[in-house]
């Protein structure tokens, strides 16, 4: 499992949507959240195609064991229910008045970044767990230093906007498609098609 993500292409895709996660919110379309919606689908079809070109050729194809397929099911329920129970809290946070909002809802608001970053980092963690990639745990850490960071650099952190989001999205982003281009790198090196 390691060797199949040893290309990188997993950092670059994974990259590519915080990127243009969070220059959404700072580029005003018409129709920007359905894109957002449907890109991870696009994504992995892309993701797919890319991988029979580029890793399929080198290393071959995996088959998965039953039982890990199971394990790979469960974890990945584990983190949809994270993201849909992230995605509504979003949806409550940016609704109704301050003044009649629960006061989880204003806790949540007034340390957004920190709930966001946290999030983010327990996604990447376990994406490292169910794919075994350690690179993931990593990101998980920079999520963690990089959304709290915005109490430092950002003018209102303590608001609930898009920007605020969007900028640790796109600085994280930004990183994982570096590192992950240069995993690419080495694998092509490493591993020419001829082998």
């Amino acid at each position: 499992m390691t060797a199949y993500n040893e290309d990188g292409l997993l950092d670059i895709f994974i990259g590519g949507y915080l990127i243009f996660s969070g220059l959404k919110a700072f580029i005003h379309l018409e129709h920007r959240n359905i894109l957002l919606s449907i890109l991870p689908g696009l994504g992995v079809l892309f993701y797919n195609e890319v991988k029979k070109l580029v890793t399929y050729p080198r290393i071959g194809y995996m088959k998965f064991t039953k039982e890990r397929r199971a394990r790979i099911a469960r974890d990945s329920i584990i983190v949809i229910l994270v993201s849909a129970f992230v995605t509504f809290t979003g949806l409550f946070t940016g609704m109704g008045s301050p003044e009649s909002a629960p006061w989880g809802v204003l806790l949540l608001n007034k340390y957004n970044l920190l709930f966001q970053g946290g999030v983010l980092a327990f996604i990447f963690f376990m994406l490292g767990k169910i794919m075994g990639v350690n690179r993931l745990y990593r990101y998980s850490v920079l999520s963690l230093l990089v959304f709290p960071a915005g109490y430092l650099y950002l003018d209102s952190p303590y608001m609930v906007t898009l920007q605020n989001m969007g900028t640790q999205c796109a600085i994280i982003g930004v990183v994982m498609v570096g590192y992950g281009a240069l995993h690419l790198r080495r694998f092509i090196v490493r591993c020419p098609k001829e082998a």
